[in-house]
């Protein structure tokens, strides 16, 4: 019988053209095929409160791409787990429920993170979270001090001075560049090197180039 190679479903943001699916399988050894399916939500806010309460259209999504073959799927996009959660176990749940949804094991980005926070036996971080405003910016280091790291340091761009004073940092969400990006990255670096790990936020700053 023929084997196919392993298929990764993606859900993507809302509203949003991803790369995701496009960019995984050069980043990986094996041979992967990927099937997309983005929240069906065009006039999304983006508010965490919002973000929150997309449970059900994740895990009709995960449901779709089971569905298609998928063997893993994967959600793009780090607040889709920790927005307005008060535990690590809180957004463990939402993961848990995504993968019953579709029967098949299933991955959120920010849980992702922690994961590999802990595979390379990191405690202190550093955050460059690129063009999250004041409100992403804490809740996101929020839900890593629930998680048990320690944050030394987060900034956004506008925070760092990389854009103008009057410009808003989320508008630059799907318009980093690698030079921003990098720029972000190497302020974030220094102004924590006691850090144990970088921590990059923002699925549009694509880093896989860099």
């Amino acid at each position: 019988m023929l084997k196919h190679p392993a298929t990764i479903g993606f859900i993507s943001p809302p509203a949003w053209l991803d790369p995701a699916p496009s960019e995984f399988p050069a980043a990986v050894v094996e041979p992967v095929r990927t099937q997309q399916a983005p929240l069906l939500l065009p006039d999304f806010d983006y508010s965490l409160d919002s973000i929150a309460n997309v449970q059900a259209e994740l895990q009709l999504c995960a449901k779709s791409l089971s569905a298609a073959g998928c063997d893993l799927v994967a959600q793009v996009g780090s607040p889709f787990a920790w927005a307005k959660v008060t535990s690590e176990s809180e957004a463990r749940q939402r993961n848990a429920d995504i993968a019953g949804a579709a029967g098949v094991p299933s991955l959120m980005t920010s849980l992702a993170i922690v994961d590999g926070l802990r595979a390379i036996g990191a405690k202190r971080v550093t955050l460059a979270c690129t063009y999250y405003d004041h409100l992403w910016r804490d809740a996101f280091v929020t839900y890593l001090d629930l998680c048990g790291f320690e944050v030394l340091y987060a900034a956004t761009i506008a925070d760092q001075g990389l854009i103008p004073a009057h410009e808003n940092p989320s508008d630059y969400g799907w318009r980093m560049t690698p030079e921003l990006t990098t720029q972000a990255i190497t302020l974030a670096a220094k102004s924590a090197p006691q850090a144990d790990a970088i921590v990059v936020t923002g699925s549009g700053t694509r880093t896989l180039k860099l």
